[in-house]
């Protein structure tokens, strides 16, 4: 019966022991927060949604844990800040830093705090997150218990393109003539009790709802999209931000936090779909038959399924990609006049990452790579166009793979080659010569086939 080896359902991507944990990383009064040239605030006035910090540990029968943290935070101005709060994390893993990933939201209406400002705030900042990293870290792996990590796909149309072309320039806004990328990866943690652990959402689309009227710290749009996964599975639910380099919410640069919760709940819904299609853990949806009626009916049922011997490993790697320099670093065409406060906060973030590359001509970019049993994650620490996702996954068609920018520190984008010397922002933006995300890619899918076929 050939019919009876069919389903419809994935497999479990991890059987295994894992854990949860949260921490709330709202900053106090007094971080600095401007994000946005245009902004006239330093700090935050309020607070329109909390920010959260979520660990979840994957841990062997053998040796050491994985843990990976998913931080309501935009990014880090200095790379000393990403390695300073991330050091809290590798410590609890043992030290073996392709074990820990920092992974951040990438919410424009989060802390700038950094170490290199003299901000006593922000640096004590910094010092908390460090902190609560480590404990949420130390936690997960404290509660971690037997369960299975089951993914799916789905779509949601919130992401558009945001490269738009108008009066013979390009503009960073919503383009209505391109297409763009509207998959999202779910996966759902269930303990072998049936308790509901986490819930991953991995989804490619800056969020920059909230722009420079917006005085308030907030999510962004991911809060809402976890209330509405939280509330109906009853589980901590982690975003991950994936290759969104020219995607981002059609509405947005917005002060008003209503539309913000309207975007992320078109996600949350999105998310929640993909999700109830899922079968209950450790079963698989086969065919059973046929029962004879007016019709003769095909009958399918859920039915408990043996992990394979697969699905229990746990493998890490970290790769690198040696990417080429531009000569000079980019400097984006500005309408701002050249004393504004916009080009001084360009100035500096034009230093540190000067800094952060190094003097040769070559940097050596990190990619990280995990094995979760018959699941693989890469997460790259730079702004890639979502052609990165879409490629990958297209290589990788039946196996479950989450794409992770904005991972243990970020310096710019990655831009298709043909991007280059049009004006964009992204190519304009990055430091990286024209070919680097192409690169990237094949690096990618390398280090993702040396762990799939162990």
């Amino acid at each position: 019966m050939a019919a009876a080896a069919g389903r419809i359902a994935a497999e479990p991507g991890f059987a295994g022991t894992m854990g949860v944990a949260r921490r709330e990383i709202t900053p106090p009064p007094g971080v600095p927060t401007r994000s946005w040239g245009p902004a006239t605030n330093e700090v935050a006035t309020g607070v329109h949604r909390p920010l959260t910090l979520t660990a979840v540990a994957f841990v062997p029968d053998e040796g050491e844990p994985f843990v990976l943290v998913a931080a309501d935070l935009g990014w880090f101005k200095h790379p000393g800040d990403e390695l300073h709060v991330r050091q809290g994390i590798v410590d609890v893993v043992g030290g073996d830093r392709a074990r820990a990933l920092l992974h951040l939201s990438h919410t424009h209406a989060a802390p700038t705090a950094t170490l290199s400002d003299g901000n006593a705030a922000g640096q004590a900042y910094l010092d908390d997150v460090r902190a609560a990293a480590a404990d949420a870290a130390r936690d997960a792996i404290a509660e971690a218990r037997p369960a299975t990590l089951t993914t799916a796909l789905g779509r949601c149309s919130l992401a558009a393109n945001r490269d738009f072309p108008v009066d013979g320039r390009y503009v960073v806004g919503f383009n209505p003539d391109a297409d763009a990328d509207d998959t999202v990866v779910v996966g759902r943690i269930t303990a072998d009790d049936g308790t509901p652990l986490a819930i991953l959402v991995n989804y490619a689309c800056h969020p920059t709802t909230l722009a420079w009227e917006n005085r308030l710290l907030s999510p962004d749009y991911v809060g809402a999209a976890r209330e509405v996964l939280e509330g109906a599975f009853d589980a901590p639910a982690l975003f991950l931000q994936g290759a969104s380099g020219e995607l981002a919410p059609r509405d947005d640069y917005v002060g008003d936090t209503a539309v913000a919760d309207r975007n992320g709940r078109q996600l949350g819904h999105a998310a929640a779909a993909a999700i109830e299609n899922l079968p209950p853990a450790g079963t698989r949806f086969v065919y059973t038959g046929i029962v004879a009626s007016g019709a003769n009916l095909g009958t399918w049922k859920h039915q408990p399924i043996d992990a394979e011997p697969a699905s229990e490993r746990l493998a890490a790697q970290v790769s690198q990609v040696p990417l080429q320099r531009k000569e000079d670093l980019g400097v984006v065409e500005s309408l701002s006049a050249p004393d504004s406060i916009q080009e001084q906060e360009k100035a500096l973030r034009r230093r540190f990452l000067s800094q952060a590359l190094g003097d040769g001509p070559v940097y050596a970019m990190p990619v990280w790579t995990w094995r979760l049993g018959d699941a693989l994650l890469v997460a790259i620490p730079n702004e890639p166009y979502s052609v990165l996702q879409v490629e990958l996954r297209e290589r990788f068609a039946g196996t479950p793979l989450l794409v992770l920018g904005v991972t243990n520190r970020t310096m710019g984008y990655l831009s298709p080659a043909e991007t280059y010397g049009t004006g964009l922002y992204q190519e304009q933006q990055s430091p990286f010569a024209p070919g680097c995300l192409e690169q990237t890619i094949e690096a990618a899918a390398t280090a993702l086939e040396e762990l799939r076929t162990g």
